[in-house]
Protein backbone atom coordinates (compact mmCIF):
# COMPACT_ATOMS: atom_id res chain seq x y z
CA UNK A 1 0.00 0.00 0.00
CA UNK A 2 2.72 2.58 0.74
CA UNK A 3 4.48 1.99 -2.39
CA UNK A 4 1.59 2.83 -4.36
CA UNK A 5 0.89 5.80 -2.24
CA UNK A 6 4.58 6.62 -2.82
CA UNK A 7 3.92 5.66 -6.74
CA UNK A 8 1.34 8.10 -7.04
CA UNK A 9 2.87 10.90 -4.93
CA UNK A 10 5.66 10.72 -7.56
CA UNK A 11 3.51 11.03 -11.13
CA UNK A 12 1.11 13.79 -8.57
CA UNK A 13 4.96 16.16 -8.51
CA UNK A 14 5.58 14.93 -12.18
CA UNK A 15 2.21 16.55 -13.33
CA UNK A 16 2.97 19.82 -10.46
CA UNK A 17 6.26 20.40 -12.64
CA UNK A 18 5.18 19.90 -16.03
CA UNK A 19 2.54 22.57 -15.22
CA UNK A 20 4.49 24.81 -13.62
CA UNK A 21 6.97 24.24 -16.42
CA UNK A 22 3.95 25.24 -19.48
CA UNK A 23 2.73 28.07 -16.75
CA UNK A 24 6.51 29.41 -16.66
CA UNK A 25 6.97 29.51 -20.53
CA UNK A 26 3.60 31.26 -21.61
CA UNK A 27 4.22 33.83 -18.53
CA UNK A 28 7.70 34.44 -20.46
CA UNK A 29 5.79 34.38 -24.18
CA UNK A 30 3.00 36.64 -22.99
CA UNK A 31 6.02 39.29 -21.52
CA UNK A 32 7.88 39.20 -24.47
CA UNK A 33 6.84 42.88 -25.77
CA UNK A 34 8.06 45.24 -28.41
CA UNK A 35 7.59 48.84 -28.36
CA UNK A 36 8.01 51.06 -31.36
CA UNK A 37 7.96 54.58 -30.35
CA UNK A 38 7.53 55.60 -34.40
CA UNK A 39 7.24 53.13 -36.65
CA UNK A 40 8.49 55.02 -39.80
CA UNK A 41 10.98 57.63 -38.90
CA UNK A 42 10.59 61.00 -40.99
CA UNK A 43 13.38 63.27 -41.76
CA UNK A 44 14.30 65.22 -39.16
CA UNK A 45 17.96 67.63 -37.94
CA UNK A 46 17.99 67.58 -34.44
CA UNK A 47 20.92 68.65 -31.58
CA UNK A 48 22.39 66.02 -29.45
CA UNK A 49 25.38 66.67 -26.92
CA UNK A 50 27.81 63.28 -25.67
CA UNK A 51 29.92 63.46 -22.62
CA UNK A 52 32.41 61.06 -21.70
CA UNK A 53 35.04 61.11 -18.56
CA UNK A 54 38.80 61.59 -19.08
CA UNK A 55 40.52 58.60 -16.59
CA UNK A 56 43.95 57.28 -16.00
CA UNK A 57 42.43 54.82 -18.36
CA UNK A 58 40.95 56.28 -20.84
CA UNK A 59 42.93 59.49 -22.59
CA UNK A 60 41.62 62.03 -24.18
CA UNK A 61 41.17 60.86 -27.90
CA UNK A 62 39.47 57.93 -26.53
CA UNK A 63 37.08 59.75 -24.80
CA UNK A 64 36.41 62.49 -27.39
CA UNK A 65 35.47 59.45 -29.79
CA UNK A 66 33.38 57.98 -27.06
CA UNK A 67 31.95 61.71 -26.71
CA UNK A 68 31.18 61.71 -30.34
CA UNK A 69 29.52 58.17 -30.20
CA UNK A 70 27.32 59.22 -27.01
CA UNK A 71 25.98 62.12 -28.86
CA UNK A 72 25.12 60.12 -32.29
CA UNK A 73 23.56 57.55 -30.12
CA UNK A 74 21.10 60.32 -28.35
CA UNK A 75 20.55 62.06 -31.69
CA UNK A 76 19.48 58.76 -33.48
CA UNK A 77 17.33 57.99 -30.09
CA UNK A 78 15.42 61.47 -30.59
CA UNK A 79 14.81 60.02 -33.81
CA UNK A 80 12.59 57.09 -32.68
CA UNK A 81 13.57 53.79 -30.66
CA UNK A 82 12.57 50.47 -30.27
CA UNK A 83 11.75 48.83 -26.83
CA UNK A 84 12.76 45.60 -26.75
CA UNK A 85 11.24 44.05 -23.18
CA UNK A 86 11.14 40.24 -21.61
CA UNK A 87 10.70 39.25 -18.33
CA UNK A 88 12.29 35.90 -16.69
CA UNK A 89 10.97 33.76 -13.88
CA UNK A 90 13.79 31.99 -12.45
CA UNK A 91 13.72 28.78 -10.07
CA UNK A 92 13.18 30.61 -6.98
CA UNK A 93 10.27 31.84 -8.78
CA UNK A 94 11.43 35.86 -8.80
CA UNK A 95 10.75 37.93 -11.77
CA UNK A 96 13.84 39.86 -13.40
CA UNK A 97 12.31 42.47 -16.25
CA UNK A 98 15.12 42.65 -18.97
CA UNK A 99 14.87 45.84 -21.53
CA UNK A 100 16.97 46.98 -24.71
CA UNK A 101 16.79 50.33 -25.62
CA UNK A 102 17.82 50.86 -29.74
CA UNK A 103 17.43 53.61 -32.04
CA UNK A 104 14.87 53.09 -34.33
CA UNK A 105 15.88 55.79 -36.75
CA UNK A 106 19.26 55.81 -38.85
CA UNK A 107 22.19 58.74 -38.60
CA UNK A 108 22.11 60.27 -42.41
CA UNK A 109 24.72 62.38 -41.65
CA UNK A 110 26.38 64.53 -39.33
CA UNK A 111 28.43 68.19 -37.89
CA UNK A 112 29.88 68.82 -34.91
CA UNK A 113 29.15 72.10 -33.52
CA UNK A 114 31.44 72.35 -30.84
CA UNK A 115 34.04 70.50 -28.45
CA UNK A 116 34.56 71.10 -24.92
CA UNK A 117 36.46 69.65 -22.77
CA UNK A 118 38.28 70.14 -19.18
CA UNK A 119 40.45 67.90 -16.65
CA UNK A 120 38.11 65.37 -16.43
CA UNK A 121 35.30 65.06 -18.93
CA UNK A 122 34.74 65.67 -23.04
CA UNK A 123 31.89 67.23 -24.36
CA UNK A 124 30.59 67.03 -27.70
CA UNK A 125 27.97 68.94 -29.61
CA UNK A 126 26.68 67.87 -32.77
CA UNK A 127 23.64 68.54 -35.30
CA UNK A 128 22.66 65.39 -36.71
CA UNK A 129 20.29 64.55 -40.29
CA UNK A 130 18.32 61.47 -38.80
CA UNK A 131 15.11 59.18 -40.15
CA UNK A 132 14.89 58.30 -42.83
CA UNK A 133 14.78 60.22 -46.46
CA UNK A 134 11.64 61.21 -47.67
CA UNK A 135 9.81 59.23 -50.33
CA UNK A 136 10.15 60.93 -53.91
CA UNK A 137 7.11 62.66 -54.61
CA UNK A 138 5.39 64.03 -57.40
CA UNK A 139 5.76 68.05 -57.20
CA UNK A 140 3.02 69.68 -59.33
CA UNK A 141 4.12 72.96 -58.63
CA UNK A 142 7.87 72.88 -59.81
CA UNK A 143 8.27 75.15 -63.39
CA UNK A 144 8.36 72.87 -66.40
CA UNK A 145 10.70 74.47 -69.03
CA UNK A 146 10.32 72.91 -72.35
CA UNK A 147 11.52 73.57 -75.84
CA UNK A 148 9.53 72.46 -78.90
CA UNK A 149 11.66 71.68 -82.00
CA UNK A 150 10.15 70.57 -85.66
CA UNK A 151 7.54 67.64 -85.75
CA UNK A 152 8.69 64.21 -86.89
CA UNK A 153 5.70 63.48 -89.68
CA UNK A 154 4.90 59.88 -91.15
CA UNK A 155 1.50 60.79 -93.67
CA UNK A 156 0.64 57.66 -95.91
CA UNK A 157 0.31 58.68 -99.50
CA UNK A 158 -3.36 57.43 -99.41
CA UNK A 159 -4.50 59.83 -96.54
CA UNK A 160 -7.19 62.40 -97.82
CA UNK A 161 -5.35 65.15 -98.94
CA UNK A 162 -7.39 67.32 -96.31
CA UNK A 163 -6.60 66.01 -93.53
CA UNK A 164 -2.96 66.36 -94.96
CA UNK A 165 -3.40 69.85 -95.10
CA UNK A 166 -4.66 70.07 -91.94
CA UNK A 167 -2.39 68.32 -90.01
CA UNK A 168 0.10 71.36 -89.07
CA UNK A 169 -3.00 72.93 -87.19
CA UNK A 170 -2.41 70.18 -84.97
CA UNK A 171 1.07 70.75 -83.48
CA UNK A 172 -0.10 75.01 -83.22
CA UNK A 173 -2.84 73.81 -80.95
CA UNK A 174 -0.48 71.37 -79.03
CA UNK A 175 2.02 74.55 -78.72
CA UNK A 176 -1.09 76.66 -77.77
CA UNK A 177 -2.34 74.21 -75.00
CA UNK A 178 1.12 73.92 -73.45
CA UNK A 179 1.89 77.98 -73.64
CA UNK A 180 -1.69 78.54 -71.68
CA UNK A 181 -0.77 75.80 -69.15
CA UNK A 182 0.94 78.23 -66.32
CA UNK A 183 3.64 75.67 -64.74
CA UNK A 184 4.83 74.81 -68.27
CA UNK A 185 7.39 77.47 -69.92
CA UNK A 186 7.22 76.72 -73.32
CA UNK A 187 9.55 78.20 -76.07
CA UNK A 188 9.07 77.63 -79.97
CA UNK A 189 11.81 76.32 -81.77
CA UNK A 190 9.74 74.73 -84.22
CA UNK A 191 11.44 75.59 -87.27
CA UNK A 192 14.43 74.08 -86.06
CA UNK A 193 15.37 70.04 -86.29
CA UNK A 194 16.93 68.74 -82.84
CA UNK A 195 20.05 66.62 -83.10
CA UNK A 196 20.52 65.36 -79.88
CA UNK A 197 23.61 63.59 -81.04
CA UNK A 198 25.44 66.63 -82.86
CA UNK A 199 24.56 68.46 -79.71
CA UNK A 200 26.24 66.23 -77.26
CA UNK A 201 28.95 66.37 -79.39
CA UNK A 202 29.94 69.89 -81.65
CA UNK A 203 31.66 72.61 -80.50
CA UNK A 204 29.75 75.13 -82.21
CA UNK A 205 31.99 77.52 -82.37
CA UNK A 206 33.96 75.02 -84.42
CA UNK A 207 31.38 74.22 -86.90
CA UNK A 208 30.73 75.97 -90.08
CA UNK A 209 27.04 74.61 -90.37
CA UNK A 210 26.45 75.80 -86.44
CA UNK A 211 27.28 78.83 -87.35
CA UNK A 212 25.44 79.77 -90.36
CA UNK A 213 21.89 78.03 -88.83
CA UNK A 214 22.98 78.38 -84.92
CA UNK A 215 21.57 75.28 -82.47
CA UNK A 216 19.68 76.28 -80.21
CA UNK A 217 20.38 74.75 -76.90
CA UNK A 218 18.63 73.51 -73.58
CA UNK A 219 19.50 73.68 -69.83
CA UNK A 220 20.14 71.13 -67.75
CA UNK A 221 16.74 70.93 -66.01
CA UNK A 222 14.95 71.58 -68.93
CA UNK A 223 13.39 69.56 -71.76
CA UNK A 224 13.43 68.98 -75.33
CA UNK A 225 11.27 67.75 -77.44
CA UNK A 226 9.99 67.12 -80.66
CA UNK A 227 6.06 65.97 -81.56
CA UNK A 228 5.30 63.12 -83.80
CA UNK A 229 2.51 62.57 -85.86
CA UNK A 230 1.51 59.13 -87.80
CA UNK A 231 -1.32 59.16 -90.23
CA UNK A 232 -2.17 55.51 -91.71
CA UNK A 233 -5.35 54.14 -93.53
CA UNK A 234 -7.43 50.99 -93.76
CA UNK A 235 -9.87 49.71 -94.90
CA UNK A 236 -12.84 47.22 -93.00
CA UNK A 237 -15.12 45.35 -95.27
CA UNK A 238 -18.29 44.08 -94.62
CA UNK A 239 -20.69 41.88 -96.94
CA UNK A 240 -22.60 45.01 -98.24
CA UNK A 241 -20.21 48.02 -97.28
CA UNK A 242 -16.70 48.74 -97.11
CA UNK A 243 -15.24 51.24 -93.99
CA UNK A 244 -12.30 53.50 -95.02
CA UNK A 245 -10.62 54.59 -91.53
CA UNK A 246 -8.25 56.39 -90.84
CA UNK A 247 -5.54 55.53 -87.59
CA UNK A 248 -3.91 58.96 -86.33
CA UNK A 249 -0.74 58.74 -83.43
CA UNK A 250 0.34 61.90 -81.88
CA UNK A 251 3.04 61.83 -79.69
CA UNK A 252 6.01 63.75 -77.58
CA UNK A 253 9.48 62.55 -77.66
CA UNK A 254 11.31 64.06 -74.71
CA UNK A 255 15.21 64.68 -74.13
CA UNK A 256 16.76 66.19 -71.06
CA UNK A 257 18.63 69.26 -71.65
CA UNK A 258 22.46 69.55 -71.46
CA UNK A 259 22.83 65.98 -71.94
CA UNK A 260 19.77 65.56 -74.24
CA UNK A 261 19.93 61.91 -73.03
CA UNK A 262 15.79 60.12 -74.05
CA UNK A 263 13.90 60.59 -71.18
CA UNK A 264 10.49 58.86 -72.57
CA UNK A 265 7.60 59.05 -75.22
CA UNK A 266 3.90 59.52 -74.84
CA UNK A 267 1.09 58.87 -77.63
CA UNK A 268 -2.27 58.78 -77.93
CA UNK A 269 -3.87 57.25 -80.48
CA UNK A 270 -7.38 57.42 -82.52
CA UNK A 271 -8.87 55.62 -85.13
CA UNK A 272 -11.91 57.05 -87.19
CA UNK A 273 -13.86 56.27 -90.37
CA UNK A 274 -13.07 59.07 -93.12
CA UNK A 275 -15.40 57.62 -95.98
CA UNK A 276 -17.88 54.67 -96.69
CA UNK A 277 -18.65 52.64 -99.79
CA UNK A 278 -21.52 50.78 -100.16
CA UNK A 279 -24.65 48.95 -101.65
CA UNK A 280 -26.96 51.96 -100.81
CA UNK A 281 -24.30 54.49 -101.39
CA UNK A 282 -26.90 57.26 -100.11
CA UNK A 283 -27.91 55.84 -97.28
CA UNK A 284 -24.81 55.38 -96.13
CA UNK A 285 -23.91 59.07 -96.80
CA UNK A 286 -26.42 60.13 -94.44
CA UNK A 287 -24.88 59.07 -90.99
CA UNK A 288 -21.52 59.41 -92.55
CA UNK A 289 -19.26 61.81 -89.87
CA UNK A 290 -18.56 65.65 -91.17
CA UNK A 291 -15.44 66.92 -91.67
CA UNK A 292 -15.94 69.00 -88.46
CA UNK A 293 -16.58 66.04 -86.58
CA UNK A 294 -13.16 64.40 -87.87
CA UNK A 295 -11.34 67.49 -86.55
CA UNK A 296 -12.58 67.34 -83.54
CA UNK A 297 -11.82 63.23 -83.17
CA UNK A 298 -7.85 64.59 -83.95
CA UNK A 299 -7.93 67.50 -81.95
CA UNK A 300 -9.61 65.80 -78.77
CA UNK A 301 -5.72 63.61 -78.48
CA UNK A 302 -3.64 67.14 -77.71
CA UNK A 303 -4.92 67.79 -74.41
CA UNK A 304 -4.81 63.95 -72.51
CA UNK A 305 -0.98 63.62 -74.21
CA UNK A 306 0.21 66.75 -72.72
CA UNK A 307 -1.28 66.35 -69.26
CA UNK A 308 0.20 63.10 -69.46
CA UNK A 309 3.82 64.31 -70.38
CA UNK A 310 3.50 67.34 -67.80
CA UNK A 311 2.25 64.93 -64.83
CA UNK A 312 4.91 62.44 -65.42
CA UNK A 313 7.50 65.45 -65.88
CA UNK A 314 6.40 67.11 -62.78
CA UNK A 315 7.72 63.69 -61.23
CA UNK A 316 11.22 63.38 -62.18
CA UNK A 317 13.78 63.83 -59.92
CA UNK A 318 16.19 67.05 -59.77
CA UNK A 319 19.95 65.94 -60.04
CA UNK A 320 23.13 67.14 -61.09
CA UNK A 321 26.81 67.29 -61.12
CA UNK A 322 28.83 69.08 -58.65
CA UNK A 323 30.87 71.75 -59.42
CA UNK A 324 33.71 73.17 -57.47
CA UNK A 325 34.04 76.83 -58.82
CA UNK A 326 36.33 78.62 -56.65
CA UNK A 327 36.13 76.93 -53.19
CA UNK A 328 32.19 76.69 -53.60
CA UNK A 329 30.33 73.69 -54.80
CA UNK A 330 27.67 74.84 -57.67
CA UNK A 331 24.90 72.98 -60.07
CA UNK A 332 23.41 73.89 -62.92
CA UNK A 333 20.05 74.30 -61.87
CA UNK A 334 18.26 77.69 -60.34
CA UNK A 335 15.11 79.00 -59.62
CA UNK A 336 13.85 78.25 -63.16
CA UNK A 337 13.91 74.59 -62.31
CA UNK A 338 12.03 74.66 -59.15
CA UNK A 339 15.68 75.55 -56.61
CA UNK A 340 14.88 77.56 -53.81
CA UNK A 341 17.44 78.32 -50.77
CA UNK A 342 17.58 76.04 -47.79
CA UNK A 343 16.47 73.40 -50.27
CA UNK A 344 18.32 70.28 -49.26
CA UNK A 345 20.26 67.79 -51.58
CA UNK A 346 21.67 64.39 -50.96
CA UNK A 347 24.86 62.15 -52.46
CA UNK A 348 27.11 59.49 -51.41
CA UNK A 349 28.28 59.25 -48.04
CA UNK A 350 32.00 58.70 -47.45
CA UNK A 351 31.97 58.19 -43.61
CA UNK A 352 28.40 58.10 -43.12
CA UNK A 353 25.65 56.70 -45.53
CA UNK A 354 24.77 60.01 -47.12
CA UNK A 355 26.30 63.67 -47.54
CA UNK A 356 23.45 66.11 -47.03
CA UNK A 357 23.78 69.82 -48.75
CA UNK A 358 21.71 72.73 -48.06
CA UNK A 359 21.29 75.20 -50.93
CA UNK A 360 23.06 78.48 -49.86
CA UNK A 361 21.86 80.74 -52.45
CA UNK A 362 20.52 80.54 -56.31
CA UNK A 363 20.15 82.20 -59.59
CA UNK A 364 18.17 81.44 -62.14
CA UNK A 365 20.49 78.49 -63.45
CA UNK A 366 22.89 77.92 -61.03
CA UNK A 367 23.15 77.14 -57.13
CA UNK A 368 25.35 76.95 -54.73
CA UNK A 369 25.51 74.45 -52.11
CA UNK A 370 27.30 73.75 -49.21
CA UNK A 371 27.55 70.21 -47.21
CA UNK A 372 25.87 69.93 -43.55
CA UNK A 373 29.99 69.30 -42.15
CA UNK A 374 31.42 72.61 -43.14
CA UNK A 375 35.16 70.31 -42.28
CA UNK A 376 34.25 67.89 -45.31
CA UNK A 377 36.27 68.50 -48.14
CA UNK A 378 34.72 70.00 -51.34
CA UNK A 379 37.05 68.58 -53.24
CA UNK A 380 36.25 65.06 -51.96
CA UNK A 381 32.37 66.07 -53.47
CA UNK A 382 33.15 67.39 -56.69
CA UNK A 383 31.84 65.44 -59.38
CA UNK A 384 29.33 63.92 -57.51
CA UNK A 385 25.42 63.89 -58.39
CA UNK A 386 23.13 65.01 -56.13
CA UNK A 387 19.13 64.51 -55.51
CA UNK A 388 17.28 67.42 -54.44
CA UNK A 389 14.61 66.67 -51.92
CA UNK A 390 11.39 67.80 -52.07
CA UNK A 391 11.17 69.49 -48.43
CA UNK A 392 12.36 72.79 -47.47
Amino acid sequence: MSDMISKMQYQLGLRIYYIIGILIIGIMLIAISVANATPTSPFQFTIAIGRAAITTDVPEELARMRALEDALYLAALQGGANINGFSAVSTDTSVKDHFVVRPSSKILDYTILSEEKSDTKVEVKIRAAVGNLPQKKCNNSRPINITLYRPHTFIDMSVPAWIEIHHTKLFNAMLFNLESNPLVNTKNAMNVRLSPAKLRTIEEQYDYASLLSPQIRVKNGDYAIIPTLHLSTSDKTTLFETSRQVKIKLGLKVFSGGSYNFVGEYEKSALFENDRIALFQNLADLDKPSREELIEVMGALIKPLTSEMITILGCQVLNETLYLDSQRLTVQLGSNQGISPNMLAITSGKHTPWTVLRVVSVSANTAIVEPLDKARELRDLEGKTVEFMELN
